[in-house]
């Protein structure tokens, strides 16, 4: 007896650790795993608690043949368990039907004589037979390969993984190694006692993997043990009491017959679907019955948790009081149902629920409805009944916040012909306050919708007007780009001219001049010097704009480029008595591949500003090699940037207003120029500035030209050689002079 009800409290808690997994999650393949393997123990265990309460041999027989099932199940789940959790693993179709294969043979040679033999006339024991024996290697063959699988994923896992794995040993050590010595090896012996209790061992294992899942982060389980465990009391009282009441009375009406408990079984099973189906069967029955006759019944909190959920999830005001008229209707079965939402005063917004009435309930008309719920069945004769029975509402609502009134809900008759209840009526005061809230919220969300509509129809206008004037711009700024560069041209030809006869003239070539008369030519020649300056940046800055700014890469020595313009700016800082430091590399550095001339003036232009720029103090120039790059650093004790300019520093005609104090006659397109021959030939700018000490000008360029460089293009007609024989002389003159003021 003991033993018997041992293996029933192990097959209950089995089953409650199984269900109580499953549901946590149904979705998770490893809990349907373990709920299945869960089944197996409690099929296990429950034909061997059969076995020992058959009344019978022959039912003993069929109980004991049948206890094979459960323990081929439970070790073929046990390995595809150790598949999937706590990491899952691919295994081909073939190694699937290889692993299924042994167990289809158990099942289909269960009911034989190789199973079980015979059971003995007293204490229901059997015999085993041949199956059985071939169980003896399936079972530990499956119980090792699995064990394998977990042992592999505990040296690979970490973490909780790792102690959920530790547990899923603990539970093989304690349980199938006792349960096989228990159900397999002493039977062979002659001590068949034993197997009983290797049912009850082996599902301690169950206990172990559950604690493994349930303590290592996987589940909360509270709200699950709770609900689980008092559906299972419920099912055991009522089955129970079932059980009890039919046996009494079958003893009273009977006179004590004994009932055998294959009969016992059956009934208790009969219970326990009559329980099951009960509720369901009810539910079904109800709901014909409502369809046909239409019962007002309703859960009032199900419509309200739904009206809630849809004024929460929506701020459309048409969707709200469509999806609530309809709501409400159905549930409280009117056969219509009508929104008037109000707008200061007049009717802003109708919503309908079933048959459209012929003539809307008129504004006048409502205003008679001033309470905040009126019920035509609970009204005496007078003004307010006779608008309602006129327009058909059997329901007023006033729909108000604190602060406004928005409107009413009107409904008609009830389908069933049925008065409205207290149910409805407490039902509609909680509503009236939500529903009004939920209106004005959404009645602000369209005004400002519709205020977005009209402010993008003025916005599109207005950018269309912009397309337009920029459009007209863009001609303007061609037009203007086409007379600087004809203007450009054509003022290079004389100020070439001029530049050559005031060099021939300083050379003696016209006689000799005195030192006043060189002094003053001097000063013409550098003016002329500034104005050839400004119209090469005017043309350069034509040529980006046209897309005719092109770089023509050559090999140069950075080095020896650096050197000579700071040679050739050497005198124009000592004239502003300052310091001009040239710093070479201390490493020797590759030729480049750059466009000489544009390179050589961006650094001219550098260096030029730097000097023009600081008014006591030093420039210092510095070149290395930064990784793939050279790296010019143009450092001077200036007037620096202030923070507000140094966004548009490079931006075309832009001046600092410091800068234009100092140097009125600068054009703003040196930094713009430089900043675009960098980024044409693949660089960046340096720029570092601290207004009143100083700044950094400079640039970072690849040592080898990039792949998507342009490609070379012929030299620019200016540097073609000139007809005129003088113009020539002034061009090669000139270009010794040190370039300054561009």
């Amino acid at each position: 007896m003991f033993v018997n009800v041992l293996l029933a409290i192990t097959g209950a808690l089995t089953a409650l650790l199984g269900l109580i997994v499953f549901l946590n999650n149904t979705q998770s393949k490893v809990n349907r795993i373990f709920f299945y393997c869960a089944v197996s123990f409690v099929v296990w265990i429950t034909t061997n608690l059969l076995t020992n309460l058959s009344g019978t041999p022959s039912m003993a027989l069929i109980w004991a043949r049948a206890t094979i099932v459960g323990a081929v199940f439970v070790v073929y789940f046990f390995v595809v368990l150790s598949l999937n959790f706590p990491i899952e693993r691919t295994w081909s179709r073939w190694k699937k039907v290889l692993l299924f294969l042994p167990l289809l043979i158990f099942l289909v040679l269960s009911p034989t004589a190789l199973n079980v033999v015979s059971t003995s006339a007293h204490g229901n024991q059997f015999v085993p037979g041949p199956l059985y024996t071939v169980l003896l290697i399936y079972f530990p063959a499956y119980t090792i390969m699995g064990s394998v699988y977990f042992i592999k994923a505990f040296r690979r896992t970490t973490g909780y993984a790792h102690q959920q794995i530790r547990f899923v040993l603990a539970g093989i050590l304690f349980s199938f190694v006792p349960g096989f010595i228990l159900n397999a090896i002493i039977p062979l012996f002659g001590y068949a006692q034993t197997a009983i209790y290797g049912p009850i061992v082996v599902a301690t294992f169950v206990i172990f993997v559950s604690y493994a899942i349930v303590r290592h982060r996987l589940l909360d389980i509270r709200l699950i043990v709770a609900r689980t465990l008092a559906y299972v009391l419920l099912l055991a009282t009522l089955g129970g009491l079932y059980s009890l009441g039919l046996f009494g009375i079958s003893d009273f009406l009977l006179g004590g017959n004994s009932v055998k408990v294959e009969q016992l079984a059956i009934n208790m099973g009969l219970s326990l679907i009559l329980v099951f189906t009960f509720q369901p069967l009810r539910r079904f029955f109800e709901r014909v019955t409502d369809r046909i006759f239409y019962r007002d019944k309703y859960d009032s909190e199900v419509l309200l948790n739904q009206i809630t959920q849809t004024l929460a999830s929506e701020i459309d005001l048409a969707t709200i009081l469509d999806k609530t008229i309809t709501m409400i209707c159905q549930a409280v079965r009117v056969n219509f149902g009508q929104y008037m939402i109000f707008e200061e005063g007049k009717v802003y917004k109708v919503e309908h629920y079933g048959k459209t009435p012929e003539q809307l309930i008129s504004t006048t008309e409502l205003k008679v409805l001033n309470r905040s719920m009126l019920v035509a069945d609970e009204l005496e004769a007078g003004q307010r009944k006779d608008v309602m029975d006129k327009h058909g509402v059997r329901l007023s609502l006033v729909l108000r916040t604190k602060d406004e009134f928005v409107g009413f809900l009107l409904l008609g008759d009830k389908l069933s012909g049925d008065i409205y209840s207290t149910q409805d009526i407490e039902l509609f005061e909680i509503l009236a306050n939500e529903l009004a809230v939920a209106i004005v919220n959404a009645k602000a969300y369209e005004e400002i919708a519709q205020f977005n509509i009209t402010l993008q129809d003025k916005v599109n206008q207005a950018t269309a007007r912009l397309r337009t004037a920029n459009k007209h711009l863009k001609e303007l700024d061609e037009a203007k780009d086409e007379f600087i560069s004809m203007a450009s041209h054509q003022l290079r030809t004389p100020l070439t001219t001029i530049k050559g006869y005031i060099s021939m003239l300083q050379e003696g070539d016209a006689g000799k001049i005195t030192p006043e008369q060189n002094e003053f030519l001097a000063y013409a020649y550098d003016g002329s010097e500034r104005m050839v300056g400004l119209i090469s940046d005017l043309l350069n800055v034509s040529r980006m704009n046209s897309g005719k700014f092109m770089i023509d890469r050559t090999d140069i020595d950075p080095v020896a480029m650096v050197s000579d313009e700071v040679r050739q700016l050497m005198s124009h800082a000592d004239a502003k008595k300052l310091k001009l430091i040239w710093t070479p590399p201390k490493q020797k550095i590759p030729h480049v591949q750059l466009d000489d001339n544009k390179t050589r003036q961006v650094i001219m232009n550098f260096i030029d500003n730097a000097i023009y720029y600081t008014k006591q103090g030093s420039v210092t120039v510095t070149l290395a090699q930064k990784g793939d790059n050279i790296e010019l650093r143009v450092t001077d004790t200036g007037i620096g940037v202030p923070k507000e300019a140094r966004d548009k520093l490079f931006g075309k005609f832009f001046r600092a207003g410091n800068a234009q104090q100092v140097r009125p006659d600068g054009t703003g397109l040196g930094l713009y120029l430089a900043k675009r021959v960098v980024q044409d030939q693949g660089g960046s700018i340096i720029f570092e500035s601290t207004e009143g000490k100083g700044s950094t000008f400079g640039f970072l360029l690849p040592i080898k030209a990039p792949v998507t460089a342009a490609p070379p293009t012929t030299k620019p007609t200016s540097k073609t050689q000139p007809a005129n024989p003088t113009a020539v002389v002034a061009s090669a003159k000139a270009a010794t002079k040190v370039a300054v003021g561009s």
